[in-house]
């Protein structure tokens, strides 16, 4: 199952930013790179895994994260980190190629700043800059909200192909949600619902990254936790239980 091969790690909730629109719980929790290790190696015994996507917080705060991307590529996982480009540690990655970086924008320099701080649309900008010339595949988050809508089309760094996610607080419309969802590449894609296996910074699981519904922990039999969620999956593979899913269309 296809679903089984891709699957999502948040390590922490924790961040160096205080955005405005942040809508996560930031509990204190952190997974460290044993643990991780450890799940993949019990993981691999199940279903082969070719891809992991990092976000949380931002993974960059944990000191030895290169270190762990490093060990996961040199298995033939290819790695996903969802940042948004303030702590560069990009040269302590040995293959870049391997590993995407999808950096998080959220509209012009005025706007972005706004959210995240000022000086931080500059710094994320210089961060997707050396991860091109160092080899990195990059691509934009750009966050929409009621301030960033009307730009929608204008946000270009470096003529990056640009992924849109729609505000959680509820600045935009509903009309402006369904135009995004209807008209954009967003997150998570029209195609894919928000399935997708994931390991919490509490050690526990879910059936989608946003959900708030455990499906197991790491103390669980791991093949009774990916069994349930095959089994959640194939009862709602478009993320239609709000037990399970979340509903971001």
């Amino acid at each position: 199952m296809s679903q089984l091969e891709n699957i999502y790690i948040s390590p922490l909730e924790l961040c160096n930013l205080s955005c405005l629109y942040c809508y996560t719980q930031k509990p204190k929790t952190i997974l460290n790179n044993q643990q991780i290790l450890d799940f993949v190696k019990n993981y691999q015994k199940i279903t082969k895994l070719k891809s992991i996507i990092f976000c949380g917080g931002e993974v960059f705060t944990l000191p030895d994260f290169p270190k762990l991307v490093n060990n996961l590529i040199d298995q033939n996982i290819f790695i996903t980190i969802i940042t948004n480009g303030t702590i560069d540690k990009l040269d302590e990655i040995k293959s870049p190629q391997n590993c995407q970086l999808i950096v998080s924008f959220d509209g012009p320099q005025k706007i972005h700043d706004q959210n995240r701080g000022a000086g931080n649309f500059i710094k994320s900008k210089k961060f997707v800059k050396k991860a091109l010339k160092l080899g990195f595949p990059v691509e934009i988050f750009y966050l929409i909200t009621k301030d960033s809508y009307k730009h929608k089309d204008k946000l270009n760094i470096f003529n990056l192909h640009k992924t849109y996610l729609t505000d959680r607080l509820g600045s935009l419309s509903s009309d402006q949600i369904k135009n995004i969802r209807n008209n954009y590449d967003c997150y998570p894609p029209k195609n894919f619902g928000c399935n997708i296996f994931s390991l919490q910074s509490n050690g526990k699981f879910y059936g989608c990254c946003e959900s708030t519904q455990s499906i197991g922990s790491l103390s669980d039999p791991l093949d009774q936790v990916v069994k349930k969620y095959i089994d959640i999956i194939t009862l709602h593979p478009k993320c239609y239980d709000p037990n399970y899913h979340c509903r971001l269309s």
